[in-house]
């Protein structure tokens, strides 16, 4: 799992991101590795006030524990039980920073680095503008790391709107995250370039709100009015079966067990007219 491919990942350990309509019925839009859906989960719930999550490491031996885990067949970790665990705010933390930083390629593809940054390069911008292109941009990534993008940036824009408590600002979550979110191999021994990726990427977190919006509705269907018009303000992650798929929409039953996420607005607030 760890240091292997996007892809490769997901076809042994990953968990299903879905949204609910009106009658409580799921909508499964994708999935997930289940490293970053259990940490997130975990970091939602107990990290968030935590002083410097992300910046202070965990104990090297909690770590590598922890790691085995997420490594370990057939479950890859998705009987994780928190509760009845010993690990701490910064351990899962680093876990969580680890699996996305020894990714072989950053979550936004090497081929779209160039276009995330040449968005942003030309000052001063225009909001709107940045934001419609991001929006375009996003949705032209392949659908795992789509996916992948959009949940990271939904947990670090939790950390940002608490970073009175946990001093994780979203321009202290782009210097971090950067390595893992937006790289590429030519610019890594460049360390004048990474200031522009990381105002990317700080971007990115301020404004998440309205990329998680933007997800296409499942398709409609025969007999049935109900529509949603985007992803609503929360997300759920149910327990994962070993049948899963790895995109597109899929109606299932709401699991009694499914664990709901309620979402927080980002950093910068939708206009009342929006």
């Amino acid at each position: 799992v760890f240091g292997k491919p996007l892809k490769e990942s997901l076809k042994c350990a990953n968990v299903q991101i879905s949204t609910a309509n009106a009658n409580g019925e799921l909508y499964v839009w994708g999935s997930i590795p289940v490293v970053v859906a259990k940490c997130g989960l975990y970091l939602k719930e107990n990290a968030t006030e935590v002083e410097g999550t992300f910046r202070v490491n965990g104990s090297n031996k909690r770590m590598r524990e922890l790691q085995a885990a997420f490594e370990s067949p057939p479950r890859y970790g998705k009987n994780l039980d928190w509760k009845k665990e010993h690990y701490t705010a910064h351990d899962v933390a680093s876990v969580f920073r680890r699996y996305l930083t020894q990714m072989p390629e950053s979550v936004i593809p090497h081929s779209m680095y160039h276009n995330f940054r040449d968005a942003l390069a030309k000052k001063p911008y225009n909001q709107d503008e940045i934001i419609k292109t991001y929006k375009q941009l996003i949705s032209q990534m392949p659908r795992s790391n789509q996916y992948l993008l959009l949940y990271v940036l939904d947990l670090l824009s939790v950390f940002a709107r608490k970073c009175d408590k946990n001093l994780m600002t979203a321009r202290n979550l782009a210097v971090i995250f950067r390595p893992a979110l937006i790289a590429h191999p030519s610019h890594e021994l460049s360390p004048q370039e990474h200031q522009l990726s990381q105002d990317v990427l700080e971007f990115l977190i301020a404004h998440q709100d309205w990329f998680m919006l933007d997800i296409p509705p499942p398709p409609s269907r025969a007999g049935s009015t109900t529509t949603i018009a985007g992803l609503p303000d929360s997300v759920d992650v149910p327990p994962s079966s070993d049948e899963e798929q790895l995109g597109g929409w899929k109606l299932v039953s709401r699991p009694v067990a499914a664990r709901r996420i309620t979402r927080r607005r980002t950093t910068t607030e939708r206009s009342a007219g929006a």
